[in-house]
């Protein structure tokens, strides 16, 4: 999660019970895992954790080490109550990703995270800075893996999402940067975010330009052993997020 640190302080509780949702385990956890590949032994940096929901469970899939970031002061302190509650050695940081500290970056980490945290970026500038921060993150020939708005999806398709816990709305005419309206379900609350739009040149040029190649588009995978496959069916023909990989480019 990125954004303006007190929106989502405010709803950082709320956000996290959304978390309960199935298609978060047998869709979006899935296609993350599956995209990351064997995360054993791996060191990952989990960019815009939120509340360390994926931190821990890259953990439980036998990373050997994990650290999380994000701009929002709330959120982290529920990751590190997490933490405390049952600890796995995770470090947790609190800063926009942007702005990711160079004591972060040296850390050398196999690969990144970044699920729902591109698209928070309100200018191609803030995407370009996040972008150049997880290269630097990222040791050579590593990998991002990243969940973000899907650019193809048109906005006359952004219904539909109800029995998912959300809906989904174009906010402006559609332009680089445009906003997108969320509402999600959060037990008797509906929570209210935005994001931006960007068109897949717009990303791809970000991600080259901050030293990663191979940039590749994923659709979202549906976990096999998920019951009732025929609920997923619709979010899965009609994805409000893609996958993107893409490999830094390794010296000399």
């Amino acid at each position: 999660m990125a954004g303006p640190p007190a929106a989502y302080d405010a709803i950082a509780r709320d956000y996290q019970r959304t978390k309960a949702s199935p298609v978060r385990a047998a869709v979006e956890s899935y296609t993350i895992l599956t995209l990351l590949g064997d995360c054993h032994k791996l060191a990952i940096l989990d960019a815009g954790c939120g509340d360390g929901f994926h931190a821990r469970r890259l953990m439980a899939a036998g990373a050997a080490r994990v650290a999380g970031v994000d701009v929002s002061p709330a959120m982290i302190e529920l990751a590190r109550a997490e933490e405390r509650a049952a600890p796995l050695g995770i470090h947790y940081v609190c800063c926009a990703v942007e702005d990711l500290p160079d004591l972060v970056c040296a850390a050398g980490f196999d690969a990144a995270l970044a699920a729902y945290l591109l698209h928070y970026a309100p200018s191609e500038d803030v995407l370009r800075r996040m972008c150049q921060r997880l290269a630097n993150a990222v040791v050579p020939g590593g990998w991002l893996v990243a969940l973000t708005e899907n650019p193809d999806q048109d906005p006359a398709d952004y219904g539909g999402y109800a029995a998912y816990g959300f809906d989904k709305q174009a906010l402006e005419p559609r332009r680089e940067g445009s906003r997108i309206g969320y509402g999600l379900v959060s037990g008797r609350q509906i929570i209210r975010l935005e994001t931006f739009w960007y068109s897949r040149r717009t990303y791809e040029a970000a991600l080259t330009d901050a030293g990663f190649a191979h940039v590749e588009w994923c659709p979202l995978r549906l976990d096999p052993a998920a019951s009732s496959p025929e609920y997923y069916a619709h979010y899965v023909a009609h994805p409000p997020v893609l996958g993107l990989i893409a490999q830094r480019v390794r010296d000399g």
